[in-house]
């Protein structure tokens, strides 16, 4: 009978054996099913931010149909009980809004209704129902971007809980933000009153890419330089470096896209095509994450306590310089319009005016357009459409009430938490939540001073990125790979 010794060396064969088996694995036991849910998922997220911004309801619809399809056909094997308690949140949330859009078309709702019903009936006879809603059939069609960014986001979940997936999928996302970048730059020098064959109206002289408005570019573009930072830090302070496991077209491409020359320069591009965007918030929200994400990556190593200080203080020096390099344009603006807007503040003011007096049930998904005009100060003049509230929080609080806003936050802040978590405790593939961390800050943080989550092509986009990260934020012993629980860890 023969026996074998399991030396340490053995055993460490046999735990990258355990670790790598199930993605070999994957290639061969996912159907064609699997690769077209995966295909559909990508495309929608790269491709949602294409048509300016995704902004008409056709591609709202178009998007919502590809993400149902993608979800019916996607492959489970790789979701843990762990990976799917992520998306009670979500599905709280949204079932939240869908009961409330209900009540707010309510005919007989059990609140006051809305004033502007009575018009129509005691002018022209109308026997219309009494509704919480400003509007008919606001609501319901504004639910769609809702709907829209919740499947995003449990798709990129599903998606992400393979770890070599998630990997794919942020390089995917990486490159085509790069990939809109260059277009941003190029249509700018070569057609600048153009934006993808259709005549540019609005924000001439800067650079909007796909979309209509400047700070949603700036922000989509600030998401898309994290996407190559963190992988150039990874890179840079594991110095991989020689030939791919598996010497095939696939992975000496990804090899290629994975270098810190390559990583580098999607970050420049990126970075150059924000700067150009000439936002102020865009811009300096941007940087600071760019420094949040070089802490959350650098500060778990095991570094001395003054090697540490010296990172923060590197980080913010390098913030600083990259303000000074890129920033000219954004600096000329602050010196001519300052950092605050007074007329935002204005139509904040107004905004919680709303509120007050719609605090429960707010005043109806999709309606802020219809109702602002009547709350709008004199201070605004007449000038301009507030068909936004320029704060994605405020506009919440107005349309859906404040306990919605409150379950919407609370979430929030718990997928925070867990972000955040996986940032600062994951050991293999931390650089993914620290991604999903960073973008998260950056997303938020610039939506309640404006709408670019509003924005579904940069809603999807953000949602994926987002999903990715907390997908991977779980220890590797509470995920799966691919069926299998990974019981073993790699640094």
């Amino acid at each position: 009978m023969r026996m074998t010794v399991n030396t340490p060396a053995r055993i460490n064969l046999i735990s990258c054996e355990v670790l790598i088996a199930p993605s070999a694995l994957s290639r061969t036991t996912e159907g064609p099913l699997g690769a077209i849910s995966r295909f559909f998922a990508a495309a929608v997220f790269v491709l949602a931010p294409l048509p300016l911004g995704s902004l008409d309801l056709a591609w709202i619809c178009f998007w919502n149909f590809l993400l149902v399809c993608s979800l019916l056909t996607a492959d489970l094997s790789a979701v843990s009980r762990r990976n799917a308690m992520l998306l009670i949140p979500a599905a709280v949330t949204v079932a939240t809004v869908g009961v409330i859009v209900t009540l707010q078309m309510w005919s007989g709702p059990p609140a006051q209704s809305a004033t502007i019903w009575e018009l129509p009936r005691r002018s022209f006879g109308l026997a219309l129902p009494d509704r919480l809603s400003m509007t008919a059939r606001g609501p319901w069609l504004a639910f769609g971007s809702v709907l829209l960014l919740s499947l995003a986001f449990t798709r990129a979940v599903i998606l992400a809980s393979d770890a070599r997936a998630a990997r794919s999928l942020l390089r995917i996302l990486a490159w085509a933000g790069c990939l809109y970048a260059l277009y941003g730059i190029l249509a700018e020098l070569i057609a600048p009153d153009v934006v993808l064959f259709r005549q540019k109206e609005a924000y001439l002289g800067f650079v909007t890419g796909t979309f209509v408005n400047r700070n949603t570019a700036a922000t989509f573009w600030g998401t898309c330089a994290l996407l190559f930072l963190v992988p150039l830090l990874r890179t840079m302070h594991r110095q991989e470096s020689g030939p791919p496991e598996q010497p095939d077209w696939r992975a000496q491409l990804e090899q290629m896209l994975s270098t810190p020359v390559a990583l580098g320069a999607g970050f420049a591009i990126c970075t150059i095509a924000l700067a150009m965007t000439g936002s102020r918030a865009g811009l300096l929200l941007s940087v600071g994450t760019f420094v949040l994400a070089i802490i959350l990556y650098l500060v778990p190593l095991e570094l001395g306590r003054s090697r540490k200080w010296l990172v923060l203080g590197g980080s913010a020096a390098a913030g600083l310089v990259l303000l000074q390099l890129v920033g000219g344009l954004v600096a000329g603006r602050i010196v001519e319009h300052g950092l605050i807007d007074p007329q935002r503040i204005a139509a904040y003011q107004a905004s919680l005016g709303i509120i007050a007096d719609h605090q429960l049930l707010g005043i109806g998904l999709g309606n802020f357009e219809a109702v602002f005009p009547a709350y709008r100060p004199a201070v605004l003049g007449s000038l301009g459409i507030w068909d936004r509230a320029h704060s994605t929080p405020v506009e919440i609080a107005v349309e859906l009430g404040i306990p919605a806003f409150a379950v919407i936050a609370l979430v929030s802040l718990w997928y925070f938490y867990h972000l955040l978590t996986g940032s600062l405790r994951r050991k293999r593939d931390r650089y993914i939540p620290v991604i999903g961390a960073s973008v998260a800050v950056l997303g938020v943080s610039h939506s309640c001073i404006d709408f670019s989550l509003q924005i579904p092509g940069y809603g999807v986009f953000f949602a994926a990125i987002v999903g990715c990260g907390l997908a991977q934020s779980l220890p590797s012993q509470l995920r799966k790979e691919r069926g299998k629980s990974a019981q073993i860890e790699l640094k």
